[in-house]
C-alpha cells in the first residue's frame, strides 16, 4: 500500500479503492511508502467526531471533512506507520459498518477509501481453470479452488455425454492449492486433437 503525494493512498495500481475484507479473517497491512500515517476508523453518527467526506468513495474522487480520529477516540480501529506492517481482523460486530482508511494528516483529506466487511465465505469455493499454455504436446493448466486442497485433472475426448472418465497423469499426479486456492499442474496431450478438462477434488 503506497501512495501518490499527498493526494492518494495507491492499492495495486489504483487510487483509494474500495476494499472488500470478511471479518474474522487476519489480513496484514503492508505499507511500502515513507510518510503518510495510516489510520483504520468507522462512521457512526452517534460519534461527535463521526467520519464523514464529500465526493465519491467509489470512484476515489471523496475528500474527507471530519478532523482525524486518533488512538482512544470513538471509532479508531488502528493505526499502520509508514514502511511497516500490522495485522488485523475485523470482528463480525463490524460487518455492516462504514469503515473507512485514510492518512493521519490533517491536512491530506484526499487520501480517503472505504472499507466494506462482510461476514466469511462458507460456501465450498468450486474449482474454476483460469488458464491453460501449451507449449508443443505439454499443457500448463492453471486454476483456482478451495485452499489447501487436493485435486485431480479429469478429461474426455467427447462431449456427448457429458462425462469425463480419464483421470489424467499430471504433474503433480496430485496438485494441492495453496493458502490462496491458486495451484497449476501440466499433463501430455499426446496426438488427441480434441481435449476437454476438469478440475475435481481428488478422491
Amino acid at each position: 500500500m503506497g501512495n501518490s503525494g499527498a493526494s492518494h493512498y495507491r492499492i495495486n495500481g489504483f487510487n483509494d479503492p474500495v476494499i472488500a475484507l470478511e471479518s474474522g479473517v487476519t489480513y496484514t497491512v503492508n505499507r511500502t511508502t515513507g510518510g503518510h500515517p495510516l489510520v483504520f476508523a468507522y462512521n457512526d453518527t452517534a460519534f461527535p467526531n463521526a467520519v464523514t467526506y464529500s465526493g465519491n468513495l467509489e470512484a476515489g474522487t471523496a475528500f474527507r471533512q471530519s478532523s482525524v480520529l486518533r488512538n482512544g477516540s470513538p471509532g479508531w480501529l488502528f493505526r499502520v506507520n509508514p514502511n511497516d506492517s500490522s495485522q488485523f481482523t475485523f470482528p463480525a460486530s463490524m460487518e455492516g459498518k462504514e469503515v473507512f482508511y485514510y492518512c493521519e494528516i490533517s491536512g491530506h483529506r484526499g487520501m480517503i477509501g472505504k472499507v466494506i466487511i462482510e461476514p466469511p465465505v462458507t460456501e465450498p469455493v468450486p474449482p474454476v481453470i483460469n488458464s491453460l499454455t501449451l507449449d508443443g504436446g505439454v499443457l500448463t493448466v492453471a486454476f483456482t479452488g478451495a485452499p489447501n486442497t487436493n485435486f485431480v485433472i479429469k478429461s474426455t475426448t467427447d462431449l456427448s455425454d457429458s462425462a469425463f472418465l480419464t483421470t489424467e497423469e499430471t504433474s503433480p499426479a496430485i496438485v494441492s492449492t495453496n493458502a490462496l486456492g491458486t495451484a497449476s499442474l501440466t499433463l501430455q496431450t499426446a496426438a488427441r486433437p480434441t481435449l476437454f478438462l476438469r478440475v475435481e477434488h481428488a478422491p
